[in-house]
């Protein structure tokens, strides 16, 4: 989109009636002093007139206001407990005046009149209500962040909005200990604690069955938060969460509350985001929900153009104290125009700008030169739609009882028609490429019934819950695997996708796939003393795998399958040291398949589950007022039975390989003072396999997991001005290295990226000037499929955003 256009879209929204301020939320840093003043800083900071008659005013004493509030909140808060109140008078006129039915008058001579104090500590990355709300990736029997024996990261919606987090990869990448990429099958994959594969992923707490398949790098802008669970994810999110779970949770209707919101971004590579939000009551017990989002970019690859839509909402209806119900319907969609399929790297006599990101045998290097080539088919193709439907119903049987049950369906409709992998041949000083047509009709449904307890046994809380759920799952799937032209490095001719034939693509084969998971979970939290919390859990499943493979090269039909079971289970204690500083520690054992069951060949799918466990222990604590929240941990997570090869014939794979990881983390925020905070997450671990051979018989015990670094750590900081509705604000991201395979032979170098913004109160709204990488560091985030290829991030680049809400 031209950039003319985007500056009408800034004006046209610049120009909404300021009467909307009065329920836009502006962040006020006002020291005490006299209520005139205050006002007169209010009018300024939200654009609108503010009338009084002075003589109201006089003598009259304003607290302290520091905090998100909007107009009519904020002037509640300052005439509370006065004769005074106001009026909204179209256009954008807000009237003092007295109150009709005042009693009292103070003396307008009295200077010891003062209003009531206002104290708000709560801010956008700085809430100790993070650790004490309700989550369910955690727990179903309502634990508390801080009640959970687990870490738990909740990346907010105001943290996504003052840290510029436009699509998931980088919400994911601001947690401690996790970091996510592209794979072209796979967006948005991420690697959390060392493993790459063991974590499940939600949407408002509905799970897919092989999580990968459903992973997609959205635009964030639908979703209120983010919450990432780590350690023991099985036990409550089924088989295949053995290092955690990634809940990704909508933007949820609310009753008695009238809210409109919107976006608009513009940035390098013509980046164009735009967004709108509405809430809307429907009477005392209803509310409905509607959020839209817009994404494009022309890419800062060649010839890289991506487009996504956003659509979620839903309706909420509360006809009594006792009864819930709600439903939901979202539907993404996103499309990539021969998309990036990472960076080849090339021998060094060949290169032209040789730069030393990658060490590996044989003078491979990533070449500057090349940064910005496409090296996919002129006409590649990738593209997904996705439409999720969930019904919620909850039911207070008792003050103590309540039953709950939740149905979902979701579609999928996928396609990839690309050249993905590009190997330099020395010989011919080419890149040789290869192509890939897949297609995905995914579809699944699943029930969940629950019951759940809170009250006493004795004189001791008790929380307790126990369902059933199952999922039934297929997917139909078109797998199309070839060669196509070479192309030069520096001058490609990139060629189109070549037609379905057997001439063109060597295997060519159908998938049929289905799953039926059946499981029953139950879980205990008790308190043995208001200050100690003893939890445990249980889940068993049963899974059915049939699978179907029509080879259309040979013409043979292959039909297989297999049955599984998994026990998952975990204990954990909680212990209050201080009524804001706890103290935790679990112990939870968990399945995983060896692979994705879905996509499973005749000899992988009769292997067994794999099994793993974790241990954790650290300390949730929030002190100093409340002007430091921090969370640490040490942990352990081992796999076993993973797949390795017979060390007396590698030909030959088995079950028997392990990989373990060891790590601490931590993550805190500090008010330094009402208008300066700063936070800080990082990760240190050891991962590893303890036991594994390749192909070769070599044992690569010891060695690391590939695209699994070390070390991560991330800084934010914001100062907030005083005499102006101005914040300043930056961001730290540091990586250390990794392996682009389990060979440990080639070698991608960390990184270090700095961003930084300006953002600014205008008009009912908030205008954020960001810039990200300043430093144009070139730098690599993730390998492709093939060892020799990895994905170079993102050149300097600078974006607008303006954002409003009434």
């Amino acid at each position: 989109m031209p950039l003319r256009t985007f500056m009408a879209a800034i004006g046209l929204l610049l120009t909404l009636n300021t009467v909307q301020a009065a329920e836009a939320r502006f962040i006020f840093d006002l020291e005490a002093q006299d209520l005139k003043s205050t006002l007169k800083n209010i009018a300024t900071q939200t654009n609108v007139q503010l009338r009084y008659a002075d003589e109201l005013l006089l003598g009259k004493t304003a607290p302290a206001l520091h905090g998100r509030y909007t107009l009519r909140q904020a002037l509640e808060q300052l005439l509370n407990g006065t004769e005074l109140s106001y009026k909204v008078n179209p256009p954008g006129v807000v009237t003092i005046q007295r109150r009709a039915n005042a009693t009292h008058t103070p003396n307008q001579n009295d200077d010891s009149f003062q209003l009531p104090a206002v104290k708000v500590t709560a801010h956008q990355i700085l809430d100790y209500q993070e650790l004490a709300e309700k989550n369910r990736t955690g727990s179903y029997t309502g634990l508390t962040p801080i009640e959970t024996p687990a870490t738990v990261d909740l990346i907010t919606r105001e943290e996504i909005e003052e840290k510029g987090l436009r699509n998931l990869i980088e919400v994911y990448n601001s947690a401690p200990g996790v970091t996510a990429g592209n794979l072209p099958g796979e967006p948005g994959v991420t690697s959390m604690r060392g493993f790459s594969r063991a974590t499940g992923y939600l949407i408002d707490g509905v799970r897919a069955v092989d999580p990968l398949l459903v992973s997609r790098n959205y635009d964030t802008y639908n979703f209120e938060q983010v919450e990432i669970l780590k350690g023991p994810a099985s036990v409550i999110h089924g088989n295949g969460a053995l290092v955690g779970a990634i809940n990704i949770v909508t933007k949820k209707p609310r009753l008695g509350e009238s809210h409109v919101d919107g976006l608009l971004s513009y940035g390098s590579f013509d980046t164009l985001r735009g967004g709108a939000s509405l809430n809307q009551p429907i009477g005392e017990k209803a509310a409905v929900q509607t959020s839209l989002s817009y994404a494009g970019s022309n890419g800062y690859i060649d010839d890289t153009d991506s487009r996504k839509i956003g659509l979620t909402s839903g309706i909420l209806f509360e006809p009594t104290d006792q009864l819930s119900l709600s439903a939901s319907l979202d539907y993404f969609q996103d499309r990539f125009s021969t998309p990036y399929q990472a960076t080849p790297l090339i021998s060094q006599a060949a290169a032209r700008n040789p730069s030393g990101l990658v060490s590996s045998p044989g003078d491979l290097i990533i070449d500057q030169a090349i940064r910005d080539q496409n090296y996919n088919v002129s006409d590649g193709l990738m593209k997904s739609k996705a439409l999720w439907l969930r019904t919620h119903a909850a039911y207070n049987l008792t003050e103590e009882w309540m039953l709950r049950n939740e149905f979902s369906i979701f579609y999928a409709d996928r396609f990839w028609a690309n050249s993905e992998d590009f190997s330099f041949n020395i010989g011919t000083g080419l890149l040789d490429r290869s192509t890939t047509k897949i297609t995905h009709d995914h579809r699944f449904w699943s029930e969940r019934l629950m019951t759940a307890y809170d009250g006493q046994i004795g004189q001791y809380r008790n929380r307790f819950s126990a369902g059933l759920e199952y999922i039934q799952t297929d997917l139909d799937s078109k797998r199309r695997f070839g060669t196509t032209t070479s192309v030069d490095p520096f001058d490609p001719d990139r060629g189109a996708f070549p037609s379905d034939t057997a001439m063109n693509f060597g295997t060519r084969q159908d998938f049929k796939s289905k799953v039926g998971t059946g499981a029953v979970f139950l879980e205990d939290a008790f308190n043995v003393t208001p200050e100690w919390l003893l939890t445990g859990a249980l889940r068993y499943e049963m899974i059915d795998l049939d699978r179907r493979i029509d080879d259309k090269v040979s013409d043979a039909t292959t039909r297989f399958g297999n049955d599984f079971n998994s026990f998952s289970w975990r204990i954990g204690t909680v212990y209050d040291f201080t009524p804001k500083t706890a103290l935790f520690a679990q112990y939870s054992k968990a399945t995983i398949p060896v692979t994705t069951l879905l996509l499973s060949n005749t000899s992988r799918a009769g292997f067994d589950l794999s099994t793993g466990y974790s241990i954790e222990t650290g300390v949730k604590s929030s002190f100093w007022d409340d002007q430091v929240i921090v969370t640490a941990s040490i942990y352990q997570i081992k796999q076993d039975d993973i797949l390795t090869r017979d060390p007396n014939n590698p030909r030959l794979t088995i079950q028997g390989g392990s990989q373990r990881t060891r790590g601490a983390e931590l993550d805190i925020a500090v008010a330094l003072t009402n208008r300066w905070e700063v936070g800080a997450n990082g990760t240190i671990m050891k991962p590893e396999f303890t036991d594994l051979t390749d192909g070769a018989g070599d044992d690569l015990s010891g060695n690391r997991p590939q695209n699994v670094p070390k070390r991560m750590f991330n800084l934010f900081t914001s100062y907030r001005m005083r005499a102006i509705p101005l914040t300043i604000g930056g961001n730290l991201r540091n990586v250390g290295d990794f392996y682009t395979n389990n060979a440990n032979t080639i070698k991608v170098d960390g990184y270090t990226l700095l961003d930084a913004y300006v953002s600014y109160n205008l008009l009912g709204g908030n205008l954020m000037l960001r810039g990200r990488n300043l430093t144009d560091e070139l730098y690599a985030d993730w390998s492709g499929y093939s060892a020799t290829q990895v994905y170079l991030g993102a050149p300097r680049s600078f974006d607008l955003t303006y954002r409003i809400a009434f």
